[in-house]
């Protein structure tokens, strides 16, 4: 596991897994949101994209950073419906936060989903519960090795 204790080793992890300043997949986003926003649809609990998302979208999707190589965890950075309940289960989140979230990533591990909201804060859906990973992507980084994570609860209207 990456040690992360500053923003530079967040750019220095990322960047081992071809993450660079300006990096731009900007092309690859609307079939990834096209995809996400269908597949809420069609379970019932429909997302729309928002700029948070698609801005992190186009400077992160595809890349999947490993996050334990001995269990062969990895942390992908592109959206996907893991289980049939994660629209259900980001919308009662997005309810219980009034904010609007969308899919940025996912766990391998356990199938654990990071979601955005509209201010750009990142959220953690385990199994175990909701967790508020940080208000950008370098302070959920350095959350995600530093437990426990706080809980989303702390963050209800």
């Amino acid at each position: 596991m990456p040690h992360l204790n500053a923003p530079a080793d967040v750019d220095a992890w990322f960047a081992e897994y071809g993450w660079f300043p300006g990096r731009n997949v900007a092309d690859l986003v609307p079939a990834i949101v096209a995809e996400i926003v269908e597949d809420s649809r069609k379970y019932g609990f429909p997302m729309e994209p928002f700029a948070a998302a698609t801005d992190f979208l186009a400077e992160h999707a595809g890349l999947r950073l490993t996050l334990d190589a001995r269990r062969e965890d990895y942390l992908h950075l592109t959206p996907v419906i893991v289980w049939r309940s994660t629209p259900e289960d980001i919308a009662e989140l997005s309810r219980h936060l009034g904010v609007r979230l969308f899919p940025v990533g996912w766990d391998s591990s356990e199938g654990e989903v990071m979601v955005i909201d509209e201010q750009g804060r990142l959220f953690f859906m385990h199994h175990t519960g909701n967790y508020y990973m940080g208000a950008d992507k370098h302070e959920a980084m350095i959350s995600l090795f530093h437990s426990p994570m706080r809980d989303a609860e702390d963050l209800y209207v």
